[in-house]
């Protein structure tokens, strides 16, 4: 569904009559409110704050709802100046919630695991887990997952000395585009079936902001979506 078709359908989800007399919506206006359905539909499929109660990756349709926004990227690191033994990496510009995390770690100048997970901590744990003899992050038969958390906009992964984390592989959600119905018109890169879904989100929004009656009836059906 083009953002023309999108414009289209919200306009007849209002049912735009003189006899219900809604406002008549410029196009700046639903392109705002289209934008924010979008971002709602992906924070709650992504989290499970859903009515189906099902997050990313957890079904199906969960999985092929998100698909065209995951992104799998490949990062190198470089060494930490504020942290010891630790290497950083910039989070991607179009980064939004993260899937998945795992890094290659070299231990004297061989790679032994190409490919392994990394021990999420908070900030307040961190120091806690750096003095813990049985951490996970401690090498042990040539492998170990290093200590990892977020700090602004970057990653920061921490070793105990004895190897080095010089690639992260990242499996992101990206942010969504921001559509827009203008001469050089942005559609929405969500899949294809998840466009009526979002058209449906829009409206029970936009009927919610103007205190319309039929909100309740509309909620009704969008909470009954898949």
């Amino acid at each position: 569904m083009t953002i023309a078709n999108m414009h289209i359908a919200v306009k007849l989800g209002l049912d735009k009559s003189a006899k219900l007399e809604l406002p008549a919506f410029e196009p700046e206006e639903i392109d705002l409110w289209l934008n924010d359905a979008i971002r709602k539909f992906v924070k709650t499929r992504y989290s499970g704050t859903n009515a189906k109660g099902k997050s990313f990756e957890e079904t199906q349709k969960r999985i092929d709802d998100l698909r065209s926004i995951v992104v799998f990227d490949t990062l190198t690191s470089s060494s930490s100046t504020e942290y010891t033994n630790a290497y950083t990496v910039d989070l991607p510009a179009d980064y939004w919630f993260s899937v998945s995390e795992e890094v290659a770690i070299v231990v004297s100048g061989v790679s032994t695991n190409p490919r392994i997970g990394v021990t999420q901590v908070s900030l307040d744990e961190y120091t806690q887990k750096l003095a813990d003899p049985f951490s996970e992050h401690i090498l042990h038969y040539s492998t170990a997952k290093p200590l990892r958390f977020i700090k602004e906009d970057t990653i920061v992964l921490t070793s105990d000395g004895n190897y080095t984390i010089p690639t992260v592989y990242l499996t992101y959600l990206k942010k969504p585009a921001e559509v827009q119905v203008t001469a050089t018109a942005v559609d929405c890169d969500l899949p294809e079936h998840t466009h009526d879904e979002i058209v449906k989100l829009a409206v029970n929004m936009m009927l919610e902001n103007i205190e319309q009656p039929r909100y309740r009836t509309h909620l009704n059906e969008v909470n009954s979506m898949e």
